[in-house]
C-alpha cells in the first residue's frame, strides 16, 4: 500500500513521471541533426532513386532529359 501512495505522489500535474534534461535531450538532438544532414546531403540521389524505383513499378519509360542542341522543326518552317 505504501508503495502505490510513493508512486502517486511522483506522478501528479507539477510533478511528471520522467525529467527531460540536457544529458538526454542533446543524444536525440544530435542523431536528429544526423539524420536531418544526411537528407541534406543527399537529396538529389534520394529523389532519383524514388523517381526510378516508381517508373519501374508503374512500367514507365525512363526519363530522358531534353536535348538542348536540336533544333524546333518548326522554326526552320517559319524562317523560309
Amino acid at each position: 500500500m505504501n508503495i502505490f501512495i510513493t508512486l502517486a505522489s511522483l506522478m501528479g500535474p507539477l510533478h511528471p513521471p520522467e525529467y527531460l534534461g540536457p544529458e538526454t535531450l542533446m543524444p536525440l538532438a544530435s542523431i536528429l541533426a544526423a539524420i536531418a544532414g544526411f537528407f541534406l546531403i543527399f537529396w538529389r540521389l534520394i529523389v532519383r532513386m524514388v523517381k526510378t524505383a516508381y517508373r519501374k513499378i508503374r512500367g514507365l519509360p525512363e526519363e530522358v532529359p531534353p536535348d538542348m542542341d536540336v533544333e524546333d522543326p518548326t522554326e526552320e518552317e517559319q524562317n523560309k
